[in-house]
C-alpha cells in the first residue's frame, strides 16, 4: 500500500511527463454515443444512445435494447454504433439498475416493460423494435406478445424454463440471505465467476467494468430476474406474430433459446463459439446478424 511519500513520489513523477500506468475505468468516450435521461412511471430512465451517422431515405424504427439483470445497458456500448444502421440504437437501464430510478417495490414483467416504453414513446415515436438479452429477452417477449408497437424481435439467450426450473430458481432468489458481507468477501464470487466466464476477446478491465456494474442495484438486485422467473413465458411466446430472430450463444440458455425459437418460428443461429461476453467481444459481427434482419 502506497503511504503519503508514494502518493508524492507518483505525483512528482506524473509532473515530470512520466508515463504511469493506469486503469481503462472510467472508459473512454466512444464516438457517436452518448447518455441522456427520461422521466418515467418509476423517475428518471438512464439510456445510451447511437444514432445513424448517414440518414437513409426511410427512417428505420428505434432499436431497444434490454440487458441482463444485474447489469446495465453499459454491456451494449460498444454494439450500439454498429446498431445504428439507419436507424436510432437506444440501450436501456431498466428501472432499479445501472443509472435508472429504482421503483417503490418491485414491478412484475410487465410493469417493467409498460414503464421503459412510457418514457420513450414521447421522445422516440410509438413504434419500436426490441432485442433483448437473458432477462431483458424476457421483458422484451412479454412486449412484443401484448404490445402493438413491437414491429420485429430479437432474442439473444432466451431464459425459457419449465415450470420445475423457474420453482427452483425462485427458490434461490427467496433464500433472504444478507448480500453484503461486511469483509468484502462476496465481491470476490462475483469476480471470480465474471472473470471465469470472460471472453478471449475481452479484457480484465471489460472484467472489472462488468464486476462494477452488478453492485449498482445493491440488495435489490434480483428484482427483475424474480419478476421474470414468477411467469410463464411459453404461453407468450405462443402469441407473438411478430417476426422474429433467436440467437443461441452457448452459455448454458442454449436449450431454452433454441425451444423459443420453435415456438416463434423463428430462425435459430447457433454460435457455439461464443459464451458470455460476446457483446465485448464480437460486437461487429454480431451486429452483421442483427441488422440485415431488422431491416
Amino acid at each position: 500500500m502506497l503511504d503519503r511519500r508514494g502518493l508524492l513520489r507518483l505525483g512528482g513523477l506524473a509532473a515530470a511527463g512520466w508515463a504511469i500506468p493506469a486503469s481503462a475505468l472510467p472508459d473512454p468516450a466512444i464516438s457517436g454515443l452518448r447518455r441522456a435521461y427520461l422521466s418515467g412511471p418509476f423517475g428518471q430512465l438512464h439510456i445510451r444512445i447511437a444514432e445513424p451517422l448517414q440518414r437513409r431515405g426511410k427512417r428505420l424504427p428505434p432499436l431497444l435494447l434490454f440487458h441482463q439483470t444485474p447489469l446495465s445497458g453499459r454491456m451494449f456500448e460498444r454494439l450500439l454504433p454498429h446498431l445504428a444502421d439507419g436507424r436510432v440504437a437506444i440501450a436501456v437501464d431498466t428501472p432499479g439498475y445501472g443509472e435508472s430510478d429504482r421503483p417503490a417495490s418491485r414491478p412484475t414483467l410487465a410493469g417493467y416493460g409498460d414503464a421503459i416504453l412510457a418514457a420513450l414513446a414521447p421522445a422516440y415515436g410509438r413504434r419500436f423494435d426490441l432485442l433483448g438479452y437473458h432477462t431483458g429477452a424476457a421483458i422484451a417477449v412479454d412486449l412484443a406478445a401484448r404490445r402493438r408497437e413491437v414491429r420485429r424481435l430479437v432474442l439473444v439467450s432466451m431464459p425459457l424454463f419449465g415450470a420445475a426450473q423457474r420453482a427452483a430458481l425462485l427458490a434461490q432468489l427467496n433464500e433472504g440471505k444478507e448480500p453484503f458481507a461486511a469483509d468484502g468477501t462476496h465481491l470476490l464470487g462475483q469476480w471470480t465467476g465474471s472473470y471465469g466466464v470472460k471472453a478471449a476477446g475481452q479484457s480484465i478491465d471489460d472484467i472489472a467494468r462488468l464486476v462494477a456494474e452488478k453492485q449498482r442495484a445493491g440488495r435489490h438486485n434480483e428484482w427483475a430476474l424474480r419478476s421474470a422467473m414468477e411467469l410463464d413465458l411459453a404461453p407468450l411466446l405462443d402469441q407473438i406474430r411478430q417476426p422474429a430472430l433467436v440467437i443461441a450463444p452457448h452459455d448454458g440458455l442454449e436449450a431454452g433459446s433454441g425451444a423459443a425459437a420453435v415456438r416463434l418460428r423463428a430462425r435459430l443461429i447457433d454460435r457455439p463459439d461464443w459464451r458470455y461476453g460476446l457483446f465485448d467481444a464480437a460486437p461487429a459481427e454480431l451486429a452483421a446478424l442483427i441488422n440485415p434482419f431488422l431491416g
